[in-house]
């Protein structure tokens, strides 16, 4: 359970895969649309590649740079299991054609 910013209300979020329930997630107290922050171990993902390079000079280095990668998929699976939420920033799309329907035909 994560915890709504708006109200501070625990929001029950879906599993981190199914994207349409995301897209629908609103608080079920305030009604404030909500989306899943980004995790925060993605940044060390880009790291993993030049460890791996070093892994070539010795087994220390092949031994670390297993570590860090195990590491950081574990941090990524861990925040994906249990995601923090934000307000939704972009608001709903302005339908670019309006339908008169209420006005009497002629």
């Amino acid at each position: 359970m994560a915890k709504c910013p708006a109200c501070n209300h625990d929001v029950r979020t879906p599993l981190f895969l199914n994207l349409d329930a995301w897209r629908h997630l609103v608080c079920p107290h305030c009604q404030a649309r909500l989306e899943m922050k980004p995790p925060r171990s993605i940044v060390l993902g880009p790291l993993i590649a030049p460890f791996f390079v070093f892994a070539r000079e010795g087994r220390v280095f092949e031994i670390i740079a297993f570590v860090f990668m195990f590491v950081t998929v574990f941090l990524l699976l861990l925040e994906s299991l249990r995601p923090k939420v934000q307000l939704r920033k972009k608001s709903l799309p302005e339908p670019s054609i309006r339908l008169n329907i209420d006005d009497p035909s002629n």
